[in-house]
Formats: C-alpha cells, structure tokens, sequence
C-alpha cells in the first residue's frame, strides 16, 4: 500500500449532495505545521525585533553625534544605509508571521532572503577580513580577542542562522506541510 502524504486533501467517503458528474467533495484535513515551521517562524520575529532595536539604537547614537551638524548629505549617508535594514527588517518580521500561519509565499521568502543573506555575509566578511588586515599591525594585543570574537560573532549571526533557515525550508517534511496548505 503506498504510503499517504499526512498533509494532502482527502476525498470523503460517500456521496452526500453530490450529483452526477461532480467531483466528490474534499475535507480539508488539519495541517500540522512542523517544528522547524514554529521554530524559524519564532526566530524570524525574534531576528527582526533585534534588528529593529539596533537601528533604532543606531539612528540615537547618530543623532546625538551629529547633534548641529547635520547637513543634507549625511542625511542621505544615514538615510540609505538605515531604508535597507529596515526593509530587510520588515521583511523577516512578515516572513515570521507568514511561517506562524503556515504561509506558502512566507517559505519561498525565507529562502530567498537566507539566500540573499548568505552573498551578503560571504561579501561582508570578506571586506571586513581584509580591511582587518590593513590595520593589524596597529592593535594591541590585548584587543585581539574582542575582535576575534566580533568576526565569529558576525560570521555566525550573518552566515549560519540563513544557512539553517534554507537548510530547514528545503526539507521534504516543510516542503510537503507547505504543498498541503495550498495558496
């Protein structure tokens, strides 16, 4: 006997108001959403309030520098910079609210957006390397560790989390959870 998909539509038995030549009607069997649905949904939420917190933080720290010397062009500095991440804030937030309600637009969007983050991280870390190594001759050695540290931590928040998120979002069980639930 082959094995049932448990997300699919299932044809009811019998033929309660049916008439000829119509399809039997469909019971729309409850879906589970998996684990690693709730999980990265929860994380994305997570990801973009801490996301929203640092820019927010960000934009006080630069105003409170900049206090009487603000001019048109580096408002334009701050401003393009800041419209991005919270662009790409905003979209984690709905995808993380899209993967809590069993979304199918909100799976596609996690993997573009781990994909579109991994490049990033890929380029980012790569810059920030090589900037590092102009300069590190001139830190002290007991400046080391924190930026050490830094790298790692920006590797890890900036290239693992995206690679679980499109680990998890390609797995047969999401991928046939998500075909269940159809639009």
């Amino acid at each position: 006997m082959a094995e049932m998909n448990p997300y699919e539509f299932r044809q009811t038995s019998g033929g309660q108001g049916q008439t000829a030549g119509q399809a039997p009607p469909y019971e729309r069997q409850a879906v589970e959403r998996p684990v690693a649905v709730t999980v990265f949904g929860l994380l994305n939420i997570v990801v973009g309030c801490w996301g929203l917190y640092n820019v927010v933080l960000s934009l006080h720290k630069i105003i409170i520098l900049y206090k009487g010397h603000w001019t048109i062009r580096g408002t334009l500095y701050v401003l393009g910079p800041f419209s991005i991440s919270i662009g790409f804030i905003i979209w984690i937030l709905l995808l993380g609210i899209g993967l809590l309600t069993m979304k199918r637009w909100a799976r596609r969007g996690s993997i573009m957006y781990a994909r579109i983050k991994i490049v990033f991280a890929v380029i980012s870390t790569g810059l920030f390397i090589f900037s590092l190594f102009r300069v590190w001759s001139s830190i002290p050695n007991d400046r080391v560790g924190p930026v050490i540290f830094s790298i790692c931590k920006s590797f890890i928040r900036n290239f693992v989390y995206p690679v679980l998120l499109l680990i998890f979002m390609l797995s047969p069980k999401v991928k046939q959870a998500f075909a269940a639930v159809g639009g």
